[in-house]
């Protein structure tokens, strides 16, 4: 029974924090507003997650894992498929990511994300090792297909790179993007035709960099 409602609580937590991280951040959340929401103890955030960094962290791979698995790198797309088939599922689903659900509490968290990713905090290593490299070996091993097998591994890496790069684009400058260019916002264009674009590029970039010696 305990481990039940100590379950519970945990999840109670979890949800909580959801909500006060996206309306507040994670330097102006308070372990006290969390713990009344989740009508919870003062002590329950450091007993259960161990701080409330290590809880935002919980927060932050909780949203991962729910955008992952809404739209997974494969997105339907059969093992079988060809590289570049699978090259697009993989920016089809990083741009769905990035795009966002219209869920508000979903799109702040997707906000503090990305603000981890430009300015790591301590805990976040732990969530790039468990939840984004996984991701990011995925799109290496399409490129390196696609290549051919003596290409340096720093070539693939670049490519790789440069298959994300305007997909974050989109949303690490998308308040910049919207003012001037409202037209070319993500939401404007749309994914499917990002993703087209983007897919194009990136295989042409890749084609040429089969004959590169650098």
């Amino acid at each position: 029974m305990g481990t039940q409602c100590d379950a519970c609580t945990k999840e109670r937590l979890l949800d909580a924090g959801r909500e006060v991280f996206a309306e507040r951040g994670l330097q102006d959340a308070t372990v006290r507003e969390i713990c009344t929401k989740a009508g919870a103890n003062i002590a329950a955030v450091n007993y259960h997650f161990g701080g409330k960094e290590k809880l935002f962290m919980a927060v932050l791979a909780n949203f991962l894992q729910t955008a992952q698995k809404q739209y997974p790198p494969d997105m339907g797309v059969t093992p079988g498929a060809t590289a570049p088939e699978r090259l697009r599922a993989y920016i089809r689903s990083l741009l769905y990511r990035l795009a966002g659900s219209g869920d508000s509490v979903y799109d702040k968290l997707g906000h503090l994300f990305t603000s981890e990713m430009i300015e790591p905090s301590e805990h976040f290593a732990e969530i790039a090792e468990t939840y984004i490299m996984p991701q990011h070996e995925i799109l290496l091993g399409i490129v390196r297909e696609i290549l051919p097998p003596t290409t340096p591994e720093r070539t693939i890496q670049l490519c790789a790179t440069c298959v994300i790069g305007p997909c974050v684009l989109f949303d690490h400058a998308r308040n910049l993007i919207r003012a001037m260019r409202p037209d070319m916002a993500l939401e404007a264009l749309g994914v499917e035709l990002v993703a087209d674009f983007v897919l194009e590029f990136a295989l042409a970039g890749i084609e040429r960099m089969k004959s590169y010696q650098g």
